[in-house]
């Protein structure tokens, strides 16, 4: 989908609400405008929407990247001297908008300086871009694909390297230093090593603890290419697996199995929860798994749609989505096994291509 389609996605939104849309996000704003290599994590840029018109509000840190990529287009570009609120306002003035849809991520300040010192009537923009970005397009997918399998990789890569001793940072720094070296311009996140008592927090904070014989090594990682994400997690045993690693891990497994199996577009992300929360449940580790099965992954680790108990939403074709599930039991430890699938016509197909046996290291 063209810069141009995503525009206009958004400016269906505007009829009958209001006259323009402010995007604060930044990676809503990098999806509108479409531009690759301009944008970064920090919220120093705005886009502007009217019926008639289009500009990209920055700041001189951004400003010749953001004319370079506008050449051509029908994107205008500002340059603030001051702030981008105040700049974004003058654009509004000029264009006589007195009704503005903004974005509920933008930031306070900036708020209020549009209702009280430019004085327009505001309206709540919650979700607007983001429900456009939940439907991929092909090239989207392609990157997200490539993304993927270098992701893959990376497992691939410290499995071989891992072993009894070597601490939770030393594992986080090689995987992320092996998807930089690879072709990854940037992770999707700060990879997760979780061991032994720790793997029972789903997001744990990277520790020096060291790995130990008999524990469950939770590795959460994703690569970043060409502006998209990737995420998978795999769970090892460090030494032998006991019969007590393997029923969790099974009732994991199996899970994720089910998730899959259900997934599908036209239904609600909370059916798709359901068949895996079942399998959970069933296997007497339901209290034990407290988070939601999935979410939608693209410029963003986490978007939309969501797959969880409350995402009443229909899935839809074209979107992206985790499956991931996990069980985690505090002083002994957590299993978590995520994959990473698209979702077509005629079901899902599953980008993560990484073994999902039980792993002893």
């Amino acid at each position: 989908m063209s810069s141009d389609q995503r525009c206009a996605s958004v400016r269906e939104k505007l009829e009958g609400t209001a006259e323009a849309f402010i995007s604060a996000s930044s990676a809503n704003v990098r999806y509108l405008a479409d531009f690759d290599g301009v944008f970064d994590a920090e919220s120093a840029s705005l886009a502007v929407l009217t019926p008639s018109g289009q500009w990209i509000v920055t700041d001189s840190r951004y400003v010749e990247a953001v004319r370079r990529a506008a050449a051509g287009t029908l994107w205008q570009v500002a340059l603030t001297s001051s702030d981008l609120a105040q700049t974004a306002s003058q654009i509004l003035t000029d264009s006589g908008v007195s009704r503005v849809a903004l974005e509920t991520t933008i930031e306070h300040r900036q708020w209020k300086h549009f209702v009280e010192v430019l004085g327009v009537d505001v309206v709540e923009a919650d979700g607007w871009v983001e429900g456009v970005r939940a439907v991929k397009d092909p090239e989207e997918i392609r990157r997200i694909g490539v993304s993927q399998e270098l992701t893959d990789r990376a497992f691939d890569h410290i499995l071989t390297v891992l072993r009894p001793g070597m601490r939770e940072s030393e594992i986080s720094l090689e995987l992320e230093v092996f998807m930089r070296r690879n072709g990854s311009d940037g992770v999707a996140f700060p990879p997760i090593v979780a061991s032994g008592p720790n793997s029972s927090s789903p997001h744990a904070s990277v520790s020096e603890r060291a790995l130990q014989d008999g524990d469950f090594v939770v590795l959460d990682l994703g690569a970043r290419v060409e502006g998209y994400c990737s995420d998978m997690t795999r769970t090892v045993v460090v030494g032998r697996a006991t019969d007590r690693h393997r029923e969790v891990y099974d009732a994991v497994l199996a899970a994720n199995l089910a998730g899959i199996a259900a997934l599908r577009a036209g239904i609600p992300g909370r059916e798709v929860d359901a068949a895996a929360r079942a399998v959970i449940e069933a296997a007497g580790f339901g209290e034990h798994f407290g988070h939601g099965l999935g979410h939608g992954v693209g410029l963003e680790v986490h978007e939309s749609p969501g797959v969880g108990p409350r995402s009443a939403g229909e899935l839809p074709v074209g979107a992206v989505v985790t499956v991931e599930p996990g069980i985690y039991i505090p002083e002994f430890g957590g299993v978590r096994i995520e994959d990473l699938a698209v979702l077509e016509s005629d079901g899902a197909r599953v980008f993560t291509s990484s073994t999902k046996d039980l792993l002893e290291v």
